[in-house]
């Protein structure tokens, strides 16, 4: 069985700790085979690093990630917590030398999960592709601006409080594009705030044949990915296929933005099927 979840935004002042700390005791007692952390778990770009980690209402948060009883946990960065990627390249390299130096090959890494861009996992005969979805993002609404581009800005991001002075004093100094600048004001937008359009444009890139080409997955496997706070699956039920192969979802958020949204959302794979599912207790997984 694989969890997916996404877009806790921990250190924002309407992230739901608590809910969540919930979830994640409630992994460790469930036979889960793969956790994945699918990105913007941490919120880095409203609050500094050091202050999340510090805050006392994060600690049973930030121990349980380090102790919890899975088989596989996972974290596939965003762009909120990209820079958690470049602490796991750093700390891990060197502690890969060390026990290299020691001929130590059974230790453990310090680190409780893996962090990278994207990941592949096998269920039942399908292949599942996770991404947080900035790279949609991306590709869908701010061209001329590429890849490498939004991944140093995202990064920078996390290590200011400044969140509008830093994006703006980087990114208008790095290019001049009248389209682009529409498209940047609206980034400093939280999701829900986004015109429906912007939205719109991700989840339409995403749907799109072509779209495994520039993402690096491959055609015949299954897009998984968050940020852009709204869950579905797609395609959708009609009257003549009201049971079509799921081949992309989204896992929404963890955090109260929109009236009657469905928040606290998380995706359950088990035996090649996807189900998105809110967060209750009495019936989890």
């Amino acid at each position: 069985m694989i969890i997916a979840v996404s877009d806790v935004h921990l250190g924002y002042n309407k992230c739901d700790c608590e809910t969540f700390t919930s979830f994640l005791n409630k992994c460790t007692e469930s036979n889960i085979d793969h956790l994945v952390l699918l990105g913007d778990i941490l919120d880095f770009w409203r609050r500094s690093n050091a202050k999340i980690v510090k805050d006392g209402r994060y600690a049973e948060i930030f121990n349980g990630l380090g102790n919890l009883a899975i088989k596989n946990i996972h974290y596939v960065v965003g762009n909120h917590d990209y820079y958690m990627l470049k602490l796991y390249e750093r700390y891990q390299k060197d502690y890969d030398k060390e026990l290299q130096e020691k001929g130590d090959v059974t230790t453990k890494s310090p680190f409780p999960f893996k962090v990278s861009r994207s990941l592949r996992l096998f269920d039942h005969w399908n292949t599942f592709y996770f991404i947080h979805g900035y790279q949609l993002d991306v590709l869908a609404n701010m061209e001329p601006l590429g890849m490498d581009y939004y991944e140093e800005l995202s990064e920078r991001m996390c290590l200011t409080d400044d969140i509008i002075g830093g994006f703006l004093s980087y990114m208008y100094d790095l290019i001049q594009h009248p389209r682009l600048h529409v498209r940047l004001r609206e980034l400093q937008r939280a999701p829900h705030e986004r015109s429906h359009s912007y939205i719109n444009n991700i989840h339409t890139f995403a749907k799109s044949r072509g779209a495994y080409i520039l993402i690096g997955m491959k055609p015949d496997e299954k897009l998984i990915f968050g940020h852009t706070h709204e869950s579905f699956m797609y395609p959708e039920p009609t009257r003549e296929c009201p049971n079509p192969e799921i081949m992309i979802a989204n896992t929404g958020s963890w955090i109260d933005e929109k009236q009657n949204a469905r928040q606290k959302i998380y995706l359950k794979i088990d035996n090649g099927q996807m189900e998105l599912k809110r967060f209750d207790e009495k019936n989890f997984p």
